[in-house]
């Protein structure tokens, strides 16, 4: 037997107490994910665009106009039928993102205990629970937790397929792939990361007589099948001109590496608005699950020195104790100064590192010489650790290369949490014992509180005082109802505006989230258009309206398009709202929080 297939034969078993953090973690973050569902609606530009596929028959074409350059269509059929069995409030549009966005934290805990280790399975549960750019963009219409949750478990499935015999693995492994790829047009990625992670790997390893050929046919098998599941996406988008038509249009928002600087700033000011009491309390576990750990490694390390020098080190055990909470608190502390996202990437570069290239260091050399043959374990490991950093390596140098969305950052992110992962899995092993053995009753190895309490406490008193001195707002919870309250308003204008009971004909200008709310709410006679053509057919029997939000007012199209027909409308009103936190970042100057949005509602002449 190889020793690849060694390594997929070994069976886990799951403590008590792993599975009930596990519940309790993954509770919280549904918790998280399903609360104030009320106070949501559809709102982003993007959002209008795939949750409108009901309202389009198959003669119009059964999706919104232009859908093709936005996504693929896998995510607007499942917000389609998701509508169908549950209607347009919020729960409809929103559970198919519910659901992916509370699955991707029991996978990241599959994927870290499977590739790190137990507490590393912990730590990225944790990350991915309280994450508030998870959370907001969790309770969205938007791709982009769809595809976090396809990349994860695709580049998880290579990782499996590179190790075991069994040719299930690729096949499962191409068709993740060709749904990552179905749900937005780089959904690829994980073809990138799995190529880009084997190859130092098998270099590295080469003298281990891995069967290379096997990986090839491997590589190929989960390529063809990938192509093979998306190949309907790129057949559909032949009547349209084919993905070229695609790439153009997306080449627009490219920055380039001279826009590289300027786009990353960017997007660390975006998610540093966007963090919140749950990233910092997740941050703050995370650093008391390391603690705990960096006080068995402690342990260890001194108990292996055997030296007389050990019995001077009782004097001195409390105030390493509290040295060792000091160091767990940095990262709490250098989050609250810099943001969060810097420091996960701080400690996620250092885990991978690690487990890179210092994972035998704390080894005697007797024990080097004894694993100087391939150990499936660690080949299984040192495989997941390189597929890592190709992920975050990759994604750190490309996503600035785009323009600054937060919600791009989603793919990067979910790395991070799994190099912070990483980190703790390393602590793990260099320790001996997994964190729920540290804090088992029955376990030898488990703390007596005396040990543990002095550094815990200083973990929890600078998280408590990160906690009590930002405010508590949580940008996944702020009302996101805007666009659906000006429809409601402009209802009632219009039957006040209208001298009968008739209906009246809605045409709306590049704001398919209005289009969207309109329809939601019982107004069938709503069209999108991107010209004024309607002008030249105007029904005799019922009147005509013109609906322009802020993409129309910062569109030279529009104004282009407008000016020469302005004496054919007449403003009937002007509605204002606020833009939630997750519109305006998206915005190339970021708004002041009280800057109002307007809408204009003209009738037709």
């Amino acid at each position: 037997m190889s020793p690849l297939k060694q390594a997929t034969d070994t069976t886990t078993k799951y403590s008590r107490a792993e599975l009930i953090t596990l519940v309790v973690v993954l509770l919280a973050g549904c918790l998280a994910r399903g609360l104030f569902l009320s106070d949501v609606a559809v709102e982003h530009f993007d959002e209008g665009v795939y949750a409108s596929n009901l309202w389009f028959s198959a003669e119009q074409g059964a999706e919104y106009p232009g859908r093709y350059y936005y996504a693929p269509p896998l995510l607007p059929f499942l917000i389609e039928w998701s509508m169908i069995f549950f209607g347009s409030g919020a729960w409809g549009v929103f559970l198919p993102s519910l659901l992916l966005g509370s699955l991707t934290v029991l996978l990241m805990w599959w994927v870290g205990r499977s590739w790190f280790g137990p507490t590393a399975g912990l730590v990225a549960a944790l990350l991915a629970g309280g994450s508030d750019l998870h959370l907001l963009y969790s309770r969205t219409a938007l791709t982009d937790v769809a595809l976090g949750f396809f990349l994860l478990l695709s580049v998880y499935l290579i990782w499996r397929s590179w190790l075991s015999l069994d040719w299930k693995w690729p096949l499962l492994a191409g068709f993740a792939i060709g749904l990552a790829w179905s749900v937005k047009y780089n959904g690829w990625l994980p073809l990138a990361i799995g190529f880009s992670g084997i190859v130092p790997w098998l270099w590295i390893h080469r003298r281990d007589r891995l069967p290379v050929t096997s990986f090839l046919a491997r590589a190929v098998a989960f390529t063809v099948v990938a192509v093979l599941v998306w190949s309907p996406v790129l057949v559909g988008l032949q009547k349209w001109g084919g993905y070229s038509v695609v790439a153009s249009n997306h080449s627009r928002y490219v920055v380039g590496f001279s826009g590289w600087f300027a786009s990353c700033t960017r997007q660390l000011l975006n998610l540093r608005l966007l963090e919140g009491p749950p990233s910092y309390l997740s941050l703050g576990l995370v650093c008391l699950v390391c603690c705990l750990l960096g006080l068995r490694w402690r342990e260890v390390t001194l108990s292996a020195i055997k030296s007389e020098r050990l019995t001077g080190e009782t004097g001195r055990s409390t105030w390493n104790t509290l040295l060792s909470g000091a160091l767990a608190a940095l990262p709490l502390l250098v989050a609250w100064l810099v943001g969060i996202t810097p420091t996960l990437a701080i400690l996620a570069a250092v885990g991978i590192l690690l487990q890179l290239f210092f994972i035998r260091g704390f080894q005697t050399q007797q024990d080097q010489r004894a694993d100087s043959k391939a150990d499936p374990e660690a080949l299984a490991r040192s495989l997941a650790a390189w597929l890592l950093a190709a992920w975050f390596c990759g994604l750190l140098l490309a996503t600035p290369l785009y323009y600054p969305y937060p919600r791009l950052t989603i793919p990067w992110t979910m790395s991070a949490w799994l190099g912070i992962a990483a980190l703790a899995g390393w602590l793990e092993q260099q320790g001996g014992s997994s964190l729920y053995e540290l804090c088992s009753g029955s376990s030898e190895a488990h703390f007596k509180p005396a040990r543990v309490v002095p550094a815990l406490s200083l973990v929890g008193v600078a998280l408590l005082v990160i906690l009590v001195s930002r405010p508590w707002s949580v940008a996944g919870w702020q009302p996101r109802n805007g666009l659906a309250t000006i429809s409601r308003q402009m209802r009632s204008d219009l039957q006040r505006d209208l001298s009968s009971t008739d209906e009246a004909v809605l045409y709306i200008y590049a704001e398919p989230g209005l289009f969207f709310n309109l329809k939601a709410q019982g107004h069938q006679l709503t069209g999108p258009v991107a010209d004024f053509q309607f002008l030249n057919s105007l029904p005799s029997q019922m009147p005509v309206y013109l609906i322009a939000g802020p993409h129309a007012a910062r569109d030279p199209e529009f104004a282009k398009q407008f000016d020469p027909v302005r004496n054919r409308f007449d403003l009937v009103q002007t509605y204002g709202y606020k833009p939630s936190l997750l519109v305006r970042l998206n915005q190339a100057q970021l708004p002041a929080e009280n800057e109002t949005e307007s809408v204009q509602l003209y009738r037709a002449r």
